[in-house]
């Protein structure tokens, strides 16, 4: 773990089974601490039957953890206002956010899993998200006067059955490209390095029900990176 960063410990991972024609998901609770926090929400599909079973677990590195949007139907692109911006340049949040997917995919390669593709959905969830929590809100996965997970990730025009979320915050950096990609690659490869029964944030990146992800990273003016990872299938 790199010196500075934060780790948010995570209340329970519990999947919210909504019944049919439900407009939004539920987020379980982060506490907020020095270790990650995790949210799960779940929506059957109208034609489906509301059949998930509850999950549960629990995190411990400096990150969330949270699924992704559905394939079929990829959300609205992300607005420039709607992407974080900080003191981070665009190119280096891009920079950091590839590099995380690098990682993502191949850990996800070596256990045998298809590799995450990115929602324009998802990108404009993570984005909103990551800046309502460097712009004061803290490490949560649902700010003051915020939607749930699901909720926003419908808003993003993002149609989903499940959907999951990864949070995480570390620093301070120097406002660099090569920093803050270092922050973020090093958080996510903290909730890779998770181990059962709190590993919550690994399950997630190494879920078989999720096939989209949307990755956000900024940097705020103090020098801590923010990472939002949303998934959905």
């Amino acid at each position: 773990m790199l010196a500075g960063a934060a780790i948010l410990v995570a209340a329970a991972i519990t999947v919210h089974v909504l019944t049919a024609g439900a407009s939004t998901g539920q987020a379980a609770a982060a506490v907020r601490s020095h270790s990650p926090s995790v949210a799960v929400s779940s929506r059957p599909a109208p034609s489906a039957s509301p059949a998930a079973r509850p999950i549960t677990s629990s995190i411990a590195p400096r990150k969330s953890p949270a699924p992704v949007p559905p394939a079929s139907t990829p959300a609205a692109a992300p607005t420039a206002s709607a992407q974080p911006s900080a003191s981070a340049s665009t190119t280096a949040a891009t920079a950091a956010a590839q590099s995380v997917l690098s990682l993502i995919n191949q850990a996800r390669a070596q256990a045998g899993l298809p590799a995450y593709a990115i929602s324009s959905g998802l990108q404009l969830s993570a984005g909103r998200h990551n800046q309502l929590m460097a712009d004061g809100c803290g490490l949560s996965h649902q700010c003051q006067g915020e939607p749930a997970l699901g909720a926003r990730e419908t808003a993003a025009g993002v149609q989903w059955t499940a959907a999951g979320e990864n949070i995480g915050e570390g620093g301070p950096v120097a406002d660099t490209t090569a920093a803050i990609t270092q922050m973020a690659v090093a958080l996510t490869q903290d909730m890779l390095n998770e181990k059962p029964p709190d590993d919550g944030h690994r399950l997630n990146l190494l879920s078989s029900a999720f096939t989209h992800v949307g990755i956000a990273v900024v940097r705020s003016g103090n020098g801590t990176v923010w990472m939002t990872q949303d998934f959905a299938n």
